[in-house]
């Protein structure tokens, strides 16, 4: 089994303030994860470890293959890619969606030379993939929120990334772009050369049977981690809470939570 990424008593401060403390974590090839925390758990700043963006205080890390104090960073970005509220601010309004698209195989927000039609045409199957087909041809400013969202997916792919983050990737969109987003990750899945996901969120009725293996993070800790099924129970998200939980079924197997009065 492939070891994605590895984290053996990792922690990060920052201004004297300790941020992420001993954090140990594997993650294996075909997992899918779900990284669960309410705001300010520590969610983002562990992104950015990963990312090498942040570099750890003390511990040992290794993500996809690259260990963190011997080996060279800058090829390792080049291995993930991200889909986040925040990146879908920085197109400009005219382009095309498929030109969109073709600006992840770069990790640009623009393309800076002439596009070549089986660039373009590459850009055009990715969509197609995932079932945004019908956007080919919009410009960037005709799209809606839920529409860009999903444009970011498909442009995420385009450099055939290892590691796929969603950092917090429903924040705005409504319910019915939420569901089309989660679906997405179906798709991306069944991909022939499917990157290893991470679903950052602090919302557990996001986490689908398409995420086998949850971490919830809480004040900078790991509280715990394992298969989803063993995670998602009463009494663990009641200590986790801190507070009596009930969990109302939804369909396809997800959860929402509801605190007990």
């Amino acid at each position: 089994m492939t070891t994605i990424l590895s984290l053996t008593n990792v922690s990060y401060s920052k201004n004297g303030n300790l941020l992420l403390d001993k954090l140990n974590w594997t993650v294996q090839k075909g997992e899918t994860w779900a990284i669960l925390g309410l705001n300010g758990a520590g969610k983002s700043t562990l992104l950015r470890l990963l990312s090498a963006e942040f570099w750890k205080s003390s511990g040992e890390m290794t993500v996809l293959g690259t260990h963190f104090g011997t080996d060279q960073i800058p090829q390792l970005r080049d291995k993930i890619g991200f889909v986040s509220s925040f990146i879908a601010e920085r197109f400009p309004s005219h382009m095309l969606a498929e030109e969109i698209v073709l600006t992840g195989k770069y990790k640009s927000s623009i393309l800076y030379r002439a596009i070549e039609d089986l660039e373009l045409q590459a850009a055009k199957t990715r969509m197609q993939e995932l079932g945004i087909a019908h956007l080919i041809g919009r410009s960037y400013a005709s799209l809606s929120q839920g529409e860009r969202q999903s444009l970011l997916i498909a442009r995420s792919l385009m450099a055939s990334p290892q590691l796929l983050i969603f950092d917090e990737a429903t924040s705005g969109l409504d319910l019915i772009a939420r569901e089309r987003l989660l679906s997405q990750i179906t798709q991306i899945r069944q991909l022939k050369e499917a990157p290893t996901i991470l679903y950052v969120t602090h919302h557990a009725e996001e986490i689908t049977k398409d995420i086998s293996h949850v971490l919830l993070l809480k004040e900078g800790k790991i509280v715990t981690q394992g298969k989803r099924e063993e995670i998602l129970t009463v009494k663990t998200l009641s200590q986790f809470y801190g507070q009596d939980v009930q969990l109302l079924p939804l369909d396809k197997g997800r959860f929402l939570i509801h605190l007990k009065s």
